[in-house]
């Protein structure tokens, strides 16, 4: 049988339909602790057996005081009913009193319940008693609280953040004088950690992360005018969001991210690792021009993205020039999705000169791309989105299969000996491609190239980031017959100790080095190292971007192998390769 509910009694008391011995038995059965009082409060007439198990007491206890259930409310909800009650009795001039309450059990267990009070009517308006029920609702909010907070630190997650940045713009366009700020966090060196140390780590470190920005927010809540509904969250990953309350103005905000980043610079002790991951941090500070809270995690997301891409572990303040870049990339990247689909990219060839005799040893295969609107889109300004997107691994494959099919053909109409080699860049994200050396052999059979005539460059950063995984992936490309070279070396990993872990064939000396031979003797000591030490290693070294006959002397002097550059010849397309091919080359055609 179903059990009537408070409301139902309400109104068969109202309309006088039940007896005393009714309204007992039917109470007796209400699942939520529920006693009838008189309309002050201040006799208690009837209370149902839940009241003991809901608040913990006896049912004497109320009788003898009917206001003693408060006693049994947390300190701070008790004052706040005591302040609702006053002298005149909870909620007596207003029809209902609802609310919820932490409660501690005489076992001392925390608990939540409803408390709601409804003024039981008798003729016209006069109020005759008062009915108060009393609900369990503690596995409701734990749960409710469970679907809100990310599981790993108990910070608020994406869906509590999003509510409590409504509320914000609510404010903020109910009072003109109410500003708010929101700082993004993504930390710069999380996923190098987590995949050399570990994901148990890895979690670790975030949850480090998360207890420093709460107390740094506790002790800012001590040291400044801010309020205390700022809030700390976890999107996923390692990015976090603040949400900064009632800010005076973006100074505010400014000042908070100067203390977050010196507290989050600080080594984090980890299972035996002193761990640093410092933090690339986007603020917009808001005041009533937003509708949506995904409007504003969109542009601080914006401004943390340009702050990584300036240096990383700094801040940025969002403005309208971020969002229109943000909106044309995003554009880039749509079109960048379709091109080769559409058949919109290109390579072009730079050659490598052999400098002790000369000739012509080579060409860099150098990926280009002519947009239908734009025009030729500058490198720099796609090639780095292909890897965020994913697309430089078919891309990728793409470009490995157009530099052999390309060489082939040279081969095959201007062989020479030795035979025309061809340098093909290999990126970050090809490297942990689980089938790269798999596509690389299927292009070598299908094309017929000469494997021993492709040279795979591979960026010193890209070698360092994970050294023991990328030396064996790059002993398995060597079994096909490739050569293997070493690109940008000297931008800033200090390999030199661990040089010869990897098996690499060529050395190419990073074009900062040689733009600063001119006149700088400490450069020329320094490439002069490098090359001896290559020369040790049974390594050929290339100078890149040899613009001047100064810088070619220099390297010509320092016994370097080869050289490529403007000063011998730009990157030529396909048809302008093969005319120098034919032609004079090497250094008697830039003579």
């Amino acid at each position: 049988m179903e059990q009537p509910t408070h409301r139902q009694i309400d109104r068969q008391l109202r309309e006088k339909t039940l007896s005393e011995e009714q309204f007992r038995l039917v109470a007796s059965h209400i699942d939520e602790a529920f006693w009838l009082s008189s309309p002050d409060e201040r006799e208690v007439h009837y209370v149902s057996p839940a009241y003991e198990t809901i608040i913990g007491r006896s049912c004497d206890s109320l009788y003898a005081d009917p206001r003693s259930w408060i006693e049994s409310l947390h300190p701070e909800d008790r004052q706040q009913i005591r302040e609702a009650i006053g002298t005149r009795g909870l909620g007596l001039d207003r029809d209902t009193c609802d609310g919820e309450y932490r409660l501690t059990t005489l076992d001392g267990a925390l608990r939540w319940v409803r408390i709601r009070s409804v003024p039981i009517y008798g003729e016209g308006d006069r109020v005759v008693a008062r009915a108060s029920f009393a609900m369990d609702v503690t596995e409701r909010r734990e749960l409710r609280s469970a679907a809100l907070h990310d599981k790993l630190t108990g910070l608020p997650n994406r869906s509590l953040l999003s509510e409590r940045l409504t509320e914000a713009i609510e404010r903020s366009r109910k009072d003109p004088r109410y500003q708010f700020a929101v700082l993004f966090l993504d930390f710069d060196r999380f996923k190098i950690i987590n995949d050399s140390l570990g994901h148990e780590v890895g979690d670790l470190l975030l949850i480090s992360i998360a207890e420093r920005l709460t107390a740094n927010l506790r002790m800012h809540d001590k040291a400044s005018h801010l309020s205390k509904g700022h809030v700390a969250a976890r999107l996923g990953g390692d990015e976090f969001v603040i949400l900064l309350d009632d800010i005076r103005d973006t100074s505010d905000a400014i000042a908070v991210a100067d203390r977050l980043q010196t507290a989050l610079s600080a080594a984090h002790s980890i299972r035996g690792h002193d761990v640093i991951s410092t933090a690339s941090i986007g603020i917009v500070s808001c005041a009533g021009e937003y509708d949506r809270a995904q409007d504003i995690l969109r542009d601080a997301d914006t401004a943390m993205y340009h702050a990584k891409s300036t240096g990383k572990a700094r801040h940025v303040v969002f403005d309208e020039r971020m969002h229109r870049e943000a909106v044309q990339r995003l554009e880039l990247e749509e079109d960048l999705r379709r091109a080769l689909d559409r058949q919109e990219f290109r390579l072009e060839y730079q050659p490598i000169i052999e400098l002790e005799s000369g000739r012509l040893s080579g060409f860099e295969a150098l990926l280009r791309w002519k947009h239908p609107r734009r025009g030729d889109v500058p490198p720099d300004m796609f090639i780095g989105l292909t890897e965020e997107i994913g697309l430089i691994v078919p891309l990728g494959a793409w470009v490995i299969r157009e530099a052999a099919t390309q060489l082939k053909k040279w081969h095959d109409q201007m062989p020479q000996d030795p035979p025309l080699e061809m340098n093909i860049n290999l990126s970050r994200r090809q490297l942990s491609q689980g089938d790269l050396v798999e596509t690389l052999r299927r292009i070598i059979d299908e094309t017929g190239v000469n494997p021993e005539s492709l040279k795979l460059e591979v960026t010193e950063s890209a070698m360092m980031e994970s050294p023991e995984q990328v030396t064996d992936l790059l002993n398995e490309l060597k079994g096909l017959g490739v050569k293997l070279c070493m690109d940008d070396f000297g931008t800033g990993y200090s390999s030199l100790s661990c040089l010869h872990q990897f098996p690499i064939d060529v050395l190419k000396i990073d074009r900062t080095f040689i733009l600063n031979t001119d006149g700088n003797r400490e450069y020329a000591a320094v490439i002069h190292a490098i090359i001896t030490l290559a020369h040790t290693l049974k390594m050929t070294v290339v100078g890149e971007g040899v613009e001047t006959g100064g810088q070619l002397a220099q390297l010509q002097a320092l016994e370097c192998d080869a050289a490529q550059g403007n000063f011998f010849s730009g990157a030529l397309s396909a048809t302008a390769a093969e005319a120098y091919l034919r032609g004079p080359q090497g250094l008697a055609k830039s003579a």
